[in-house]
């Protein structure tokens, strides 16, 4: 089964969520078959369903058939990762946190960021130019999301830029450098 992840963390970002509960937006994911999508909406107002009828429990989880494909709400997890690594694809917002946990998975999996231009002082939009740039994921704008999702889907996960892990010693050996120490 073919899935797609679509969140925004804890922050605010109706723009995104609404469009991929959108009719054009969920033809278009099952013509590309996506069997499943999760969108974790955060903070956000409800109903996001666009007439969907999704009936959400009191944790704010709910679920329906579209077609063939199970679209899932959920507001919060407590297992980001868990979410990213049972999906074949990430839709984020350009937090720095999402794209960190998704891009360190290995293998790592193919990333679409969707920046919240709303903003002011919108540095997220720069963080994901400047890793779109060296190849680690793809950008798209909310208005061109049904021109980016065909090319991001057809990504071939092997092509994917592996992120650099983090260096556990870095700060370490900086202060010992600065401190005179070898």
């Amino acid at each position: 089964m073919s899935t797609l992840l679509v969140t925004v963390g804890s922050t605010l970002f109706p723009d995104l969520t609404d469009s991929f509960l959108s009719p054009s937006i969920l033809a278009l994911l099952e013509l590309h078959r996506i069997r499943r999508l999760i969108i974790q909406y955060g903070r956000a107002e409800l109903p996001l369903d666009h007439g969907l009828h999704i009936h959400l429990d009191g944790s704010g989880k709910g679920s329906v058939n579209v077609g063939g494909m199970r679209v899932e709400l959920i507001g919060f997890t407590d297992d980001f990762e868990g979410l990213v690594r049972g999906s074949d694809w990430v839709v984020s917002h350009a937090g720095s946190g999402s794209i960190l946990t998704t891009l360190r998975l290995n293998p790592p999996k193919p990333l679409l960021v969707v920046p919240n231009e709303s903003l002011m002082d919108n540095h997220q939009a720069e963080l994901a130019d400047e890793m779109g740039e060296k190849g680690y994921l793809m950008v798209s704008k909310i208005e061109d999301l049904e021109h980016t999702l065909p090319k991001f889907l057809s990504i071939d996960k092997h092509d994917i830029r592996p992120f650099p892990q983090m260096d556990q010693n870095r700060f370490k050996n900086v202060l010992d450098e600065m401190m005179g120490f070898d």
